[in-house]
């Protein structure tokens, strides 16, 4: 568990399935709730609590934060930790929109870079938003990422093509690097 000084963040439970389950909202979309396939997965609640029974390094260790009031805010992870091929996937989700524009999100930000490339020594990490997801992907602009290309019409859902940008921030520039 790593307290900070907006948030708590801990190694999300199987009691965490009803908060997880919140974003799983069919009208709000996620780039981080897609599966390796691209596509927009919902899962049922015994799904859910089940995937929080497991921990691997593969799928990387799944994080609930917590405000300081002790309210899930959020989860995040890095998804696809393979020391091998040196980069995994950042997953940052958060309830509210303007959580992105708060210390909070920073705080979360930094512990995951600290992560990825202080502890499992990775040399980048990447990181996906839709285009209705303008907090998230301004969030990682002013935070160092670096647009890699939209895909465009790459993913269908909700009755539509939608758009997804790439993001990526290497190692060397962050205070990790060198």
């Amino acid at each position: 568990m790593i307290t900070g000084d907006y948030a708590v963040i801990r190694t999300a439970e199987p009691d965490d399935t009803v908060a997880l389950q919140r974003f799983y909202d069919p009208a709000r979309l996620r780039s981080s709730l897609l599966d390796a396939r691209r596509e927009l997965i919902v899962p049922t609640y015994e799904e859910l609590r089940e995937a929080l029974n497991q921990k691997d390094l593969v799928r990387g260790v799944f994080h609930a934060v917590e405000d300081k009031e002790g309210r899930v805010r959020g989860f995040c992870s890095l998804r696809g930790v393979n020391p091998e091929v040196s980069f995994a996937q950042l997953v940052m989700l958060l309830l509210d929109d303007a959580d992105f524009d708060a210390p909070l999100a920073r705080e979360i930000l930094d512990f995951l870079l600290q992560q990825a490339f202080e502890r499992v020594k990775l040399n980048k990490v990447i990181a996906h938003g839709f285009e209705d997801e303008s907090a998230f992907r301004a969030f990682l602009r002013r935070n160092g990422f670096q647009s890699d290309g939209i895909q465009r019409e790459v993913v269908f859902t909700l009755g539509r093509w939608r758009h997804l940008e790439s993001f990526s921030l290497f190692r060397s520039a962050t205070p990790y690097g060198g």
